[in-house]
């Protein structure tokens, strides 16, 4: 089948930007109220998946022909607290892309209308078979683009976390309910282990604002990981800290994080 195919009819004339509405409920919320920065990623994640079905290029409907969507990097900026009860608007447009990254932004927006986050991401289209990129021409449509982004990130690498400027490690096993449709460790956990390593007397009554995400290598059920995290470093008003989530058994590197805290 080609791709003229299986793509849905007039689909040059279909939406760029696609909006889903959320309330916050019970069990998206810590002891604040306040919605955690994963569950947050998860309303992105949902509304993106939204949007790529409606132009056949979801990972349902990418895996029945062997391909499916792999994160690389994620930018995300939370300009304030989204709490219990509240609704949010997600919007979601495809941003650009290059010869094997596509990139995706998200606005998330009060119902009062006052902004709650911005984050941009990047993604490489892979061979599940064969675990290599796949160029991503092969699936996207040229006008499945709107040349726009939430935040100015070319993505350039984090840097490492070194062992020595690491606070105590945190250990954990991954999980049934850590998975995703690939069967490996759902983005928005990465970001749930790197936070447990910060102890809350390092940084008190600072919550995050931004989180930088590269990720470098998949986990899967069984596997156990060991979140470090560095001491905050002062930044103007802020505080900066560097993560690293590695392998326990192999020692690989799995992401490197970079998150900025605020009041």
């Amino acid at each position: 089948m080609t791709r003229e195919e299986w793509l849905p009819q007039g689909a040059a004339a279909m939406e760029l930007i696609h909006r889903s509405d959320f309330r916050v409920a019970s069990y998206h919320v810590g002891p604040r109220g306040e919605v955690p920065p994963w569950a947050l990623m998860g309303f992105f994640e949902h509304a993106a998946g939204e949007h790529a079905a409606s132009w056949k290029l979801s990972v349902m409907d990418l895996l029945p022909r062997g391909l499916s969507w792999v994160l690389s990097r994620y930018h995300l900026q939370l300009l304030r607290p989204l709490c219990y009860g509240e609704g949010v608007e997600v919007s979601t447009w495809p941003s650009g892309r290059s010869t094997m990254f596509a990139t995706r932004d998200f606005e998330a927006v009060g119902t009062d209308g006052r902004p709650v986050a911005l984050a941009t991401t990047s993604w490489v289209l892979i061979d599940v078979r064969q675990k290599k990129p796949v160029p991503v021409a092969e699936v996207v449509p040229e006008t499945f683009a709107l040349e726009r982004r939430s935040l100015a990130d070319s993505f350039s690498a984090l840097p490492k976390l070194e062992a020595h400027a690491a606070a105590p490690p945190v250990e954990l096993p991954v999980m049934r309910r850590d998975l995703d449709l690939n069967e490996h460790v759902n983005h928005t956990v990465y970001v749930q282990w790197a936070l447990e390593a910060v102890a809350s007397e390092m940084l008190p009554g600072l919550r995050p604002v931004a989180i930088e995400v590269s990720y470098r290598a998949e986990a899967r059920r069984g596997d156990r990981i060991r979140s470090l995290a560095s001491g905050p470093q002062q930044a103007g008003e802020r505080r900066v800290m560097l993560h690293q989530i590695a392998h326990c058994a192999e020692g690989s590197e799995l992401a490197r994080l970079r998150t900025t805290w605020g009041r």
